[in-house]
């Protein structure tokens, strides 16, 4: 035996490299295989969400006489994902809040709170903070939490969660401005979608419960015909334009919310895309690059803030009145969108959804 045969060959610098190339390539086709498969686990665990809340919706409505929940409690805080909390299996959450309290507090720093507390504003502080998988889709760019202010005097905090979700409270209303600025004089008490506030003086829940003036019955347009609740994604750059709690520069942002928030209370009954949205507007409306950020005139971003809309590709998810999660694609037509958005206006509704 020679010496060259007894000594192990080696791998020589060509083939390294070519090796090396071909691990390169094969996990240049295996990443987006592995991106595909982990955003349709997201979309699946999104739509188990939705169907999570219609069944909270029925389950609410089947304990209530046939009544959907109020949109929210108006002028005190509330939102509608509040009253299905004991119907998606946190009942000690909804043990906690105090619906005649506030969900914020005035204090440059929101301070500590404690779900436990004596202080009813604190606990519902804790509960607005407390995150809630349900509530968001997986696929969110959203922050966990934000630090949330508004422009009262003196200003409110409140560390609050996005939510991934709106209740569909319209088909017909593109904005949230005021009453006087849309033709329909649209407010909380008269939504033309599977939701709205009870009217004065009963628009509390001390003074009527949490139940709303819109019952199961009530939509005859259909519930296969009728959306219920749909993704929306709020800006992504939402916690940069919380911290000093301005509202000159914090409004006008595409700010959701679930349990409470700091304009539902307010007495002229607007900005209600904290947790509700449109379908008078398409699918993933962009983000303006121009215009005025908060005016309450401008057309663009007052349809961006009721926008439905999701990171998944191609449209958003939404649960209709009899429970069933349906994907609604980018395509679909505003006159189909717009229609499955109102419970009681008779519209024919399109095949493309």
């Amino acid at each position: 035996m020679t010496r060259s045969d007894s000594v192990r060959r080696g791998f020589t610098l060509i083939e390294l490299l070519v090796v090396i190339a071909i691990i390169a390539i094969l996990i240049g086709l295996l990443l987006p295989a592995v991106q595909k498969v982990r955003e349709a686990a997201a979309r699946m665990s999104c739509q188990n969400n939705l169907k999570q809340q219609g069944l909270a919706v029925h389950s609410f409505a089947s304990a209530n006489d046939g009544k959907l929940p109020m949109f929210g409690e108006a002028e005190e805080g509330a939102h509608w994902t509040a009253f299905l909390l004991p119907h998606m299996e946190q009942d000690n959450l909804f043990k906690a809040l105090t619906f005649n309290a506030d969900f914020a507090r005035a204090a440059s720093t929101p301070a500590a709170v404690d779900i436990t507390s004596a202080n009813a504003i604190d606990r519902n502080m804790a509960a607005a903070g407390t995150v809630i998988k349900t509530l968001r889709c997986p696929s969110t760019l959203a922050p966990e939490r934000v630090v949330d202010g508004s422009g009262y005097a003196p200003p409110w905090y409140c560390v609050r969660v996005p939510c991934n979700y709106l209740a569909v409270v319209t088909g017909l209303q593109p904005h949230d401005f005021r009453p006087s600025a849309s033709p329909a004089g649209m407010t909380v008490y008269n939504f033309d979608g599977m939701w709205a506030c009870r009217a004065k003086p009963n628009h509390k829940v001390s003074a009527g419960g949490m139940g709303g003036p819109v019952t199961l019955l009530g939509v005859t347009d259909g519930l296969s015909n009728t959306v219920m609740i749909g993704e929306a994604e709020p800006q992504s750059d939402i916690a940069s334009m919380a911290p000093s709690g301005a509202e000159p520069q914090n409004a006008g942002r595409k700010d959701h919310w679930y349990i409470g928030g700091d304009d539902m209370d307010n007495y002229e009954t607007i900005d209600w895309s904290e947790c509700g949205g449109s379908t008078a507007v398409r699918i993933n409306y962009p983000r303006p690059a121009t215009g005025t950020q908060g005016s309450g005139t401008d057309a663009d971003w007052g349809a961006y803030e009721v926008s439905f809309g999701s990171k998944h590709s191609g449209g958003a998810n939404f649960v209709f009145g009899d429970g069933s999660v349906r994907f609604l694609r980018d395509g679909i037509s505003p006159q189909t969108l717009s229609a499955l958005g109102t419970r009681a206006t008779g519209e024919v509704v399109g095949n493309d959804f």
